[in-house]
């Protein structure tokens, strides 16, 4: 036993990126997406757009991101092309956003985005509707 906890080979990566993806996928929707788009009204006036996109137009897109492509990761169909909106989404959060601020407050985008980092390299593993559908 001891022999295998100490291998560098992995134990099973199709369940470790249906891990991953359920647990990021959920999270990114329920403390990120999901009041977003429940506030809108609210959050539509405060939000900032970057690069000069109007504010209802980016916080749309970052709804979209983070409640709509977060949906299809956990449910494992498109994933890598899914995940590509909010690692841009995260990467906008920690770098433009929050660009001014400390690392301590840039550390909840910069670690989702490596999460989704992560799933759009791994895939979505065969535990998916990617697998079913696709059979790849």
């Amino acid at each position: 036993m001891m022999k295998k906890l100490l291998a560098s080979k992995p134990f099973n990566t199709d369940f470790a990126a249906l891990v991953l993806r359920v647990v990021m996928g959920a999270f990114m929707i329920y403390s990120h997406g999901w009041p977003k788009l429940m506030g809108w009204e609210v959050k539509v006036e405060k939000f900032t757009g970057p690069f000069g996109m109007p504010n209802n137009v980016a916080l749309g897109l970052t709804i979209f991101a983070e409640v709509v492509c977060c949906v299809f990761i956990v449910a494992g169909l498109f994933t890598r092309l899914a995940s590509i909106p909010v690692i841009i989404c995260m990467a906008v959060a920690a770098f433009y956003a929050h660009a001014g601020d400390s690392l301590d407050d840039r550390e909840g985008s910069l670690t989702y985005m490596a999460a989704f980092i992560a799933i759009f390299i791994l895939g979505s593993g065969k535990f998916s509707l990617d697998k079913t559908f696709f059979k790849r």
